[in-house]
């Protein structure tokens, strides 16, 4: 087909004229064999499904299986490594036309075997970068500028990095446009907070001009691991949340800047480095850290295929970055980096990997004082057919990638007494469409597998991509992790809570391995047990007339058990604190009060209540008293009925109050400061007290 349409093109233009033409001959072959391979993928497409099962036995022996929802996208991507998923359970995809994000939403009354999810697009924005102001015109002529408009890459940062603790989207256009989003509490809106060609643009010049305007011209960014750092108040040392970003631009220069926790506007930046590499443009980077430490390195790719390291000095409380890089792979063999991936090890060590065309390479570094030592280096052969296009690095250390000419793959890390190798199988899922990727990400705690896949036919216009969901872990795995004492809250692991949620709508009933934790005490998974409590009532609600009333009134029960046991500690460290003047507020008083009657207070505190004081509160209805007789419900005395905040156990008679998303506890808005009836510094917190969900 393609040498027929040659000799019709030189039918047209003569042979000595097509040699000036042989730019639209590869323009036309491209787009017949792209519409060739279209027509073949759809038929394909159409044939599938009459094999039964999409899992395979190899599948079957690591737990991997396909996930029937799809969430379909209607623009095309324009990138490689398009997909992120965030820590607090988001997803966004970078596409030309705007960016798709998808917030899970992971209900304890929500009974449904599929994601329950808000869909929301952020537009691409016509502002153009101001990094183009002072170009020279040597730089003009020796580069070549994206003409295309489109999203370039996304990332999410840590969690507590927003005001409302939860995790800012950073994008990056085609036009080089560096900005960060923050969603709002109804989750359906973004709003930019900071832009960096403006940050950028405010901060002094270097010394060599020439090279101002090239450092602006991003082509990856990442974010660190928050950490917290020792700050001068005046009055004594406070620790500080710090986080850090990484810009790499195609000039060789990486900025970094270094923000103080949460991030509001361009005031919350109080640092700025510059790393000046040899290297011509960097295409990827990672940062190398472990849990609640400093950065301890940043990890380079570069366009000729070199991949490097620059460790960092912490001194005095400052990080700052070695002058001298250890290189990890040498040879410039002109094949690009198109993704690195790092996780921590045991001590000091870590895992690197990175692709480069349609291999992946692994690195064992280990980090002691301010140098960086390579223990072992291992690469696979072309494990794909075409280049790769994602890459993601999960917990227990497997690689998962994907290209456009076959399935998505899995290498497997092992360690022997040579140092390392790698072993690596397809996932077969008898999809075509999956056999077509165009980036992978991973949830939190790597128990689901997000991929953007599907097919695009720009000679008709058709797009037909989609995110398809793998659920990578047994329930055996699952099980484990939830309960383990390293786990933390459940707003954190909200993967974990959303895999049990999803198998037990399945079955309409907890699994048997989760059902003992429902009679266990209080204090040893308080949380979990308050979760999955009002996931059996919701199962036994939804079976009808099946679901037995002795069992849901039992359930109730030890729900409300549970539920006390939660506020009454709450409540203890309320008053733990001498410093606030929670115990001057009439509210406090009558739940300290409280306390000491249901024997969860000292009874040697003296409860200062007075007969001609005035009630704890009123109804803001008929201006009736509200006793203090339940910690979620609030009653006045002539019948009119509110919810309690979770955090202060105050009666929620305001509109709008904050929402947990897992358990839909009300919680007040933060009051002025000074004010008697609640204390500020206790609606600070964005944690649910009952199921430690987010407040929104």
């Amino acid at each position: 087909m393609s040498n027929g349409m040659t000799r019709i093109i030189h039918v047209f233009f003569p042979t000595k004229r097509a040699g000036s033409c042989m730019s639209l001959i590869n323009v036309a072959q491209s787009l017949v064999c792209q519409q060739l391979k279209f027509k073949m993928a759809a038929q394909e497409t159409t044939m599938e499904g009459s094999n039964g099962s999409n899992v395979t036995v190899a599948n079957q022996a690591t737990g991997i299986s396909l996930h029937p929802q799809v969430v379909p996208l209607n623009h095309e991507t324009c990138s490689v490594d398009i997909i992120d998923w965030s820590d607090d359970n988001r997803i966004a995809v970078a596409t030309k036309k705007g960016v798709y994000c998808l917030n899970f939403l992971s209900s304890a009354d929500l009974v449904d075997e599929n994601f329950r999810m808000q869909r929301t697009f952020l537009e691409l924005s016509t502002k153009k970068a101001v990094s183009g102001t002072n170009l020279s015109q040597e730089y003009m002529h020796g580069q070549v500028i994206a003409l295309e408009n489109g999203y370039r890459a996304v990332r999410w940062s840590p969690l507590e990095c927003g005001a409302d603790g939860r995790c800012l989207l950073m994008t990056l256009t085609l036009d080089h446009s560096l900005a960060v989003h923050f969603s709002q509490q109804s989750q359906l809106h973004w709003q930019e907070i900071l832009d960096f060609s403006e940050l950028e643009s405010s901060h002094k010049e270097t010394a060599k001009s020439g090279k101002r305007s090239p450092k602006l011209f991003a082509t990856d960014m990442q974010w660190s691991e928050t950490f917290c750092k020792a700050c001068d108040t005046g009055d004594g040392f406070e620790l500080d949340r710090h986080v850090m970003l990484a810009v790499a631009t195609n000039s060789g220069q990486v900025v970094l800047w270094e923000f103080k926790c949460p991030i509001v506007d361009r005031t919350s930046a109080v640092g700025r480095q510059l790393i000046e590499t040899t290297s011509e443009c960097i295409t990827c980077l990672a940062w190398v850290q472990e849990q609640n430490n400093p950065p301890g390195g940043i990890a380079f790719g570069h366009l000729d295929g070199t991949i490097s390291i620059w460790p960092t000095g912490v001194d005095t409380g400052s990080t700052t970055f070695l002058t001298t890089p250890t290189v990890l792979w040498k040879e410039k063999d002109l094949l690009a980096v198109t993704s690195v991936k790092s996780r921590p090890l045991e001590k000091n060590g870590s895992i690197l990997v990175a692709s480069k065309g349609p291999n992946v390479m692994c690195f064992e570094i280990e980090k002691s004082g301010d140098n960086i030592t390579l223990l072992h280096t291992v690469w696979t052969d072309a494990i794909h057919s075409m280049p790769i296009l994602g890459l993601a690095l999960s917990t227990e250390h497997k690689i998962y990638t994907c290209c456009m000419g076959s399935a998505i793959t899995v290498t497997n890390i092992k360690r022997n007494k040579s140092g390392l190798s790698l072993e690596a199988f397809p996932i077969d899922t008898n999809s075509s469409l999956l056999k077509r990727g165009y980036g992978v990400a991973l949830s939190r705690n790597s128990v689901f597998l997000g991929c953007v896949s599907g097919l695009t036919d720009t000679l008709n216009g058709v797009v037909k991509l989609q995110v398809n969901f793998l659920q990578l872990k047994s329930q055996e795995e699952v099980t484990a992790a939830l309960v383990s004492p390293k786990v933390g809250t459940l707003a954190h692991n909200k993967d974990l809570v959303e895999y049990w949620r999803q198998k037990s709508s399945s079955s309409r009933s907890l699994p048997p391995n989760l059902k003992p934790i429902l009679y266990e005490e209080p204090k040893i998974h308080p949380h979990l047990q308050f979760f999955l409590l009002r996931l059996s009532i919701a199962l036994e609600k939804e079976k009808g007339e099946l679901g037995n009333a002795g069992t849901v009134k039992d359930l109730e029960d030890m729900l409300a058990r549970v539920t006390t046991f939660l506020a009454v500690r709450q409540m203890q460290s309320m008053f733990s604190g001498q410093e606030t003047s929670i115990p001057k507020a009439p509210l406090m008083r009558t739940i300290q009060d409280w306390l000491r009657k249901k024997g969860h207070g000292d009874p040697d505190v003296p409860v200062a209540t007075s007969v001609t004081e005035h009630p704890a509160e009123i109804c803001r209805l008929c201006q009736g008293s509200i006793e203090f007789d339940d910690v979620r419900a609030a009653t006045c005395e002539n019948g009119h009925s509110w919810e309690r905040c979770c955090l202060t156990f105050a009666a929620c008679q305001v509109v709008p109050y904050r929402k947990c998303r897992l358990c839909g506890a009300a919680a007040l808005p933060k009051p002025a400061r000074g004010s008697r009836e609640v204390c500020p510094e206790l609606l600070m917190s964005n944690s649910c007290t009952f199921c430690s969900g987010d407040l929104l």
